[in-house]
């Protein structure tokens, strides 16, 4: 799950590099004279852009999945020698 996670960080933060990787595809083959290549590509533009991205990535996943919050929150504990993950207890409802 971990790996899925990273994965999908890594593709985010690449996502401007292969976009421009197409474009420069596109403007070599058009391009007459001297066609652009990667030594002509904004990296800056394109790091920050991924890190935009892997940043609003990190935010969506936050916001959106989680556990629930309505509860409380019993942290890890060892009980004879055993470790018990945290949890979150539900909340009793109002009678």
């Amino acid at each position: 799950m971990l790996t899925l996670k990273l994965l999908r960080l890594a593709l985010l933060f690449l996502a401007p590099f292969i976009l421009y990787g197409g474009w420069l595809a596109i403007a070599r083959r058009r391009a007459k004279g001297h066609p652009p290549g990667w030594n002509d590509a904004p990296l800056m533009w394109l790091s920050t852009a991924g890190l935009v991205l892997v940043i609003g990535g990190l935010i969506w996943t936050a916001v959106l999945s989680g556990e629930d919050r309505d509860g409380t929150y019993v942290p890890a504990r060892v009980i004879n020698g055993e470790l018990i993950p945290g949890e979150i207890v539900p909340a009793d409802p109002a009678p």
